[in-house]
């Protein structure tokens, strides 16, 4: 899981430098197992831009400077937000201090009350939008906002690893 949170941490550098120079960039990710002989797994990760086009900032690199005070609505397609207000909303007699005259889209912070709620539920909840192509960043980004922003666990790792299991259950 290391080296897949490494491969991570660096494709999510390259998308926020930006793929500024003409013509395109292939990344090759090589594998091998550890003591192994032979090659476990080759990735290519190419990017093609046509000759003096900018390319548009991605939601990634858009939203990667997150600050104490941007909601979680700032990482789903706007299409998606009623649906995120459901969730948000079916959540809210469980969160600790939360302001009612707050709207759901704008909450930044989720401290739960964990006796009366489990980490998997707020987990499921995201997965699904997840699997309705709500989120508009990478699933590490969602992780990250949640380790900083929420109280469900205080492991990014643990956190990742957790969204990545309860996001299978919808493939």
């Amino acid at each position: 899981e290391d080296g897949l949170e490494l491969i991570n941490r660096l494709l999510e550098r390259l998308h926020q430098a930006g793929f500024d120079k003409n013509g395109s960039r292939n990344i090759n990710l090589v594998y091998v197992a550890s003591g192994g002989q032979h090659v476990e797994t080759l990735i290519n990760i190419g990017a093609n831009h046509s000759p003096g086009l900018s390319p548009t900032p991605s939601p990634l690199q858009r939203h990667t400077q997150a600050n104490d005070d941007t909601p979680l609505s700032a990482l789903f397609r706007k299409n998606h937000h009623e649906e995120l207000r459901k969730v948000i909303e079916s959540w809210r007699p469980y969160l600790i201090d939360d302001d009612p005259g707050t709207d759901a889209l704008g909450i930044s912070n989720f401290v739960f009350d964990k006796d009366r709620i489990y980490s998997n539920k707020v987990y499921r909840d995201l997965c699904e939008l997840h699997a309705l192509g709500a989120l508009q960043v990478p699933m590490s980004q969602l992780a990250r906002y949640l380790t900083a922003h929420s109280n469900v666990s205080r492991s990014y790792t643990t956190l990742y690893q957790q969204l990545k299991y309860y996001s299978s259950e919808h493939e």
